[in-house]
């Protein structure tokens, strides 16, 4: 029970030592900010504007790639660039190229100051690309020789049938 009494004195002291060690913070302290948030803000609306390109139906798809690259031919900004290789790289749609766009990104100006979310988002997207070209020319290759063994495998099943079929005429002449 002492003990009991000697938690509850200690309590209300902790209370206060909480309580007055929030208050002795300084309230005007700078709060930590991205280091660039024109960037982010970038960021933010590339992805905002590849979710709603996922909502639209094909027929907009086409009138915003038609709008967007004629942004782009009129100013090359790193957004409307962005913008254009994202549309690039929708799957199901007739203006999906794969090769503009890892085109696009090898040929956005770099800075010399550092790598900002924007300028990351394309070393990404580039490596992805291009790993995916590499798998389609890999997926490419391997259809082809499956295609080749195939015509292999009909061809030796041909000769093997051809052959069986001559030992069945030997055996006949024979009896």
């Amino acid at each position: 029970m002492n003990r009991m009494r000697q938690k509850l004195r200690i309590l209300p002291a902790i209370m206060l030592m909480l309580v007055t060690a929030c208050a002795a913070l300084p309230e005007d302290q700078p709060s930590i900010m991205p280091a660039d948030p024109i960037v982010t803000g970038q960021m933010d609306d590339m992805m905002e504007f590849y979710e709603s390109l996922r909502k639209q139906p094909p027929a907009e798809l086409t009138r915003i790639y038609d709008k967007v690259k004629q942004n782009f031919v009129q100013n090359k900004s790193d957004s409307n660039r962005a913008r254009l290789v994202l549309l690039l790289i929708l799957p199901h749609t007739s203006f999906r190229d794969i090769t503009s766009a890892v085109y696009l990104l090898h040929e956005w100006p770099r800075d010399s100051k550092p790598a900002t979310n924007l300028q990351s988002f394309r070393n990404l997207l580039a490596s992805l690309l291009a790993e995916q070209q590499r798998l389609t020319h890999s997926v490419e290759e391997l259809s082809q020789k499956i295609k080749d063994e195939q015509k292999r495998v009909e061809t030796l099943q041909s000769q093997i049938d051809a052959i069986k079929n001559m030992e069945k005429n030997l055996i006949l002449r024979e009896l």
